[in-house]
């Protein structure tokens, strides 16, 4: 299988979903101390943290017990991390390699490689937040690691919004208005999102996982279809 064959998009897309899967059962489930007006999980306000206060309220005080465990689990989590950017960047590219080679158009391939940027993008937030991570279990400043974190973690979700745009845009083109509609969320949410971090970005950056549904979904319709 090369990219842009729709067996490999849907391969790409499973191995996501399994390592995502994987990942959940790693990370925290709740913040140790609710904040307030948010329900944003842990691992997307270490993504957003930007004060030490942030990370009590994800890991707990020093005398919380059950802080230890949060920290190993977060760091767990991030590691296997590593094996979903390969996935969701690999994903990105071959649905658009496929998308290249539906329309004859071969300009569909830079918005593939919008994943992979993103999955870049994503390999340096991670080593940014083991850091910051380190620095708070060791009682440390990690406030220099917060300041540069949100250049990595707004560019991958500013990506992979962008590439669900264009996945909306290449379903228009073919005429399949229900996948255009399940990706275009993703990208015109994305700017509110990035507005209130705490309070919509949870919901504007799991939409995302729309968009990869839609590239599935048309991977696998067009399975059996010869591509000319």
């Amino acid at each position: 299988m090369k990219l842009g064959d729709h067996r490999l998009t849907l391969l790409l897309f499973g191995l996501t979903l399994a390592i995502l899967g994987v990942m959940q059962g790693f990370f925290p489930a709740e913040l140790a101390i609710p904040l307030p007006g948010s329900t944003i999980r842990p691992v997307l306000l270490l993504e957003f943290a930007n004060t030490p206060d942030h990370l009590r309220h994800i890991f707990g005080e020093a005398g919380d017990p059950l802080r230890a465990a949060r920290i190993e689990g977060m760091t767990t989590g991030n590691r296997l991390d590593y094996l979903l950017m390969p996935a969701y960047g690999l994903l990105t590219l071959s649905f658009f390699a496929g998308i290249a080679r539906e329309t004859g158009r071969a300009y569909w391939w830079a918005l593939g490689w919008m994943g992979v940027l993103a999955a870049l993008a994503d390999a340096v937030e991670n080593a940014i937040m083991f850091g910051i991570v380190d620095n708070f279990a060791a009682g440390s400043d990690a406030v220099g690691a917060m300041a540069i974190l949100p250049l990595p973690v707004w560019t991958k979700f500013g990506l992979l919004a962008a590439s669900c745009g264009g996945a909306a845009w290449a379903f228009i083109v073919l005429r399949r208005y229900v996948l255009a509609a399940l990706s275009l969320p993703a990208a015109l949410l994305f700017v509110p999102g990035f507005l209130d971090p705490f309070g919509f970005a949870p919901t504007s950056t799991s939409l995302i996982g729309l968009g990869w549904m839609a590239m599935a979904a048309h991977a696998a319709s067009r399975l059996y279809r010869p591509v000319s």
